[in-house]
């Protein structure tokens, strides 16, 4: 539930952004209830639990389409105009149009934790431990590092600043300027952030107590120094320059005396280190009791389906699985789970998944589709009665990787195969609701004259592609209740697929053979164990498909587009990797516009040409900041325009 914040009054200015800390929250249940004198405002521990509240108040989960571009990408459609991947899609945005313009709010919760650091030790309220002051600015350091890893997400290099400004001063740097930093410095300065942080932290609160639960750890500011270093590491950062030896240095960021702001040579080192921090990351973790959730180890697992959904599927309860590192807390209706429901189920029915993403999923034998034979001929489909329904399965859907079920909903959907390459399991998620109202439609039938179809739509809610993506819809919800979720922030198995990215980029850069590496499937195969699929290994030598630098790279990139699907990886990993150009072009879903008789099944329909340019790289940074601030520069080909 989102509880409305006041404001705390209090006034300094970076860039020209008052330190206003009026928002919405969902984060916490503690809140001000009244306006705050500056004098009084860390007095007692009650007002400054408050201001650290406010700290982590804008943040958004990562399964926000309208709000966070992490969705905003090539793996679904968004069936409305006037949210933001639909103007990201047609390109109707500019430094004075803005989609998912975040600049200035990242900016004013990094002022907030500075101003919390530089006065919590003036509390000297008795009820304030010690622990608790140390915690709570590891929490302030933290937030600070995680808000500027936000924006150099999205804006490549950016300003830093390291005090609150005041005053005469206040006055004399916004009339000189504050100029972008260096992509390293940038990354070093975030580094530092989270080192203080983990000095100051407890290591994870336990399973049993709440009070601390999806607050900053030292396990989470670790998981973030990972995926800082594997940014770091990444193509666009390091080199500039694709893995076909593409150069992209059209895109350097420069400041106002033309200094490149990243590195146009690339060091190899970057990658070594992404490795160590990413494995001294999961050692932290480990000792912290995360872990993969999976059978064999998690009670009541029974299989890889299970396991993989329940991570996002369970009931919150203080801590939703040994697998959460750092979270959103009681996220109950959030965008993607309304919006994720057919039409039968009183639902949106707008998150569409592109045949693109459908057709990524690995099979139940552990190969890519289109290395698999019998997925390449398979055709028609396998017919079979439930509930004295005739339902049909469209084969290409059977025999695939768990991740697959878990994530997309399909036409005609009621039957999985799951369980290995022979096993049919009819048990399903939509399954749980037989004695609901659901009954009548517990199969899924998007076909134009179908329940879930174009001619049952209420206004402009329908998918547009036959898909739905329902990672996120929990086994308990029904009509009126979306029930308590966490949302991932951080969830252990990125640090898996963050280490075998890291090391098979450095031993490939080293000009080792890195299929006879083992490091980079230490990992890999855990992860790979966890669904129940062969690993890559097994099923391409069983296959006899050689595994080549370039086979085992479109691999690892593929693992993580499936693994992290729908949670906020996708718009960053198609840019770090330099290969955001496929988000332009056609996008294919069946033609959703015909009956199944008339041609529904047709993967050949375009539901949407989408726009691209090069540009869209990185965010362009809004024209207003860069009117306030004199050494600002813009994001290299928006400034053109």
């Amino acid at each position: 539930m989102k509880a409305q914040i006041k404001t705390i009054t209090k006034v300094v200015i970076i860039f020209g952004f008052l330190f206003s800390l009026g928002a919405c929250s969902d984060f916490l249940d503690q809140v001000p209830e009244e306006k705050l004198s500056e004098a009084n405002l860390f007095k007692s521990k009650d007002d400054v639990v408050k201001v650290l509240t406010q700290i982590y108040s804008y943040y958004k989960p990562t399964i926000e389409f309208n709000d966070n571009c992490g969705l905003a990408a090539d793996e679904a459609d968004y069936n409305w105009s006037n949210y933001g991947p639909h103007y990201k899609d047609v390109g109707q945005y500019s430094q004075s149009s803005l989609i998912y313009n975040h600049w200035s709010d990242f900016y004013k919760q990094i002022n907030t934790s500075l101003y919390f650091l530089s006065r919590i030790d003036e509390c000297q309220d008795e009820k304030l431990t010690e622990d608790e002051r140390s915690w709570w600015r590891g929490e302030a350091y933290f937030l600070e590092a995680y808000y500027y890893f936000l924006l150099l997400q999205q804006y490549g290099p950016i300003p830093l600043i390291d005090k609150v400004y005041s005053g005469d001063e206040l006055t004399a740097m916004m009339a000189e300027g504050v100029p972008r930093s260096h992509f390293d410095d940038c990354v070093q300065f975030i580094d530092d952030l989270l080192v203080n942080a983990i000095a100051h932290l407890d290591l994870f609160y336990t399973f049993s107590s709440t009070e601390r639960a999806a607050r900053a750890s030292q396990c989470s500011a670790w998981f973030l120094r990972s995926r800082l270093w594997l940014y770091a590491a990444s193509p666009l950062y390091n080199g500039m320059t694709d893995a076909a030896g593409k150069s992209y240095s059209f895109l350097m960021p420069k400041d106002m005396d033309g200094h490149e702001l990243i590195n146009a040579s690339f060091d190899n080192n970057k990658w070594k280190k992404a490795m160590e921090i990413t494995e001294e990351a999961i050692e932290i973790c480990q000792s912290a009791n995360l872990g993969l959730y999976k059978p064999g180890v998690t009670a009541s697992v029974a299989n890889g389906y299970t396991a993989y959904w329940n991570v996002f599927n369970y009931a919150r309860g203080g801590h939703p699985s040994s697998e959460n590192v750092f979270y959103k807390q009681n996220f109950s209706t959030g965008s993607i789970r309304n919006h994720a429901l057919p039409i039968s189920w009183s639902g949106y029915t707008g998150i569409c998944p592109t045949l693109e993403h459908v057709n990524e999923y690995f099979m139940a034998n552990g190969l890519m589709p289109e290395d698999d034979p019998e997925y390449r001929t398979a055709s028609g489909f396998t017919t079979y009665t439930k509930n004295n329904n005739t339902i049909r399965l469209y084969n290409k859907y059977k025999k695939r990787d768990p991740r697959f079920y878990v994530n997309i909903l399909f036409p005609g959907q009621y039957s999985y195969a799951v369980l290995g390459n022979e096993n049919e399991s009819y048990d399903t998620r939509w399954a749980y609701n037989t004695t609901t109202s659901w009954t009548d439609y517990i199969w899924y039938r998007p076909f134009f004259d179908g329940p879930d179809g174009y001619e049952s739509k209420t206004g402009r809610d329908f998918t547009t592609t036959g898909f739905l993506s329902v990672k996120f819809v929990g086994k308990t919800d029904n009509r009126t209740s979306k029930g308590d979720y966490a949302v991932n922030i951080f969830r252990y198995a990125e640090l898996y697929l963050n280490y075998t990215e890291a090391a098979f980029e450095y031993y490939t850069n080293s000009g080792a053979d890195p299929a006879s590496q083992a490091e980079v499937f230490r990992y890999w195969d855990e992860l790979r164990e966890r669904i129940q699929i062969p690993d890559v290994r097994t099923a391409y030598t069983n296959a006899g498909i050689p595994l080549t630098t370039a086979k085992l790279r479109e691999l690892i990139r593929r693992e993580r587009k499936i693994e992290m699907a729908f949670e906020g990886h996708r718009y960053f990993d198609n840019r770090r990797w330099l290969i955001a150009e496929k988000e332009g072009g056609d996008k294919h879903g069946m033609d959703v516009y015909k009956t199944e008789a008339e041609g529904f099944w047709n993967e050949n329909f375009v539901f949407e040409e989408r726009f691209w340019h090069d540009k869209m790289y990185f965010m362009p940074i809004p024209q207003s900041e860069i009117d306030k601030n004199p050494k600002l520069t813009q994001n290299a080909l928006w400034a053109a325009e």
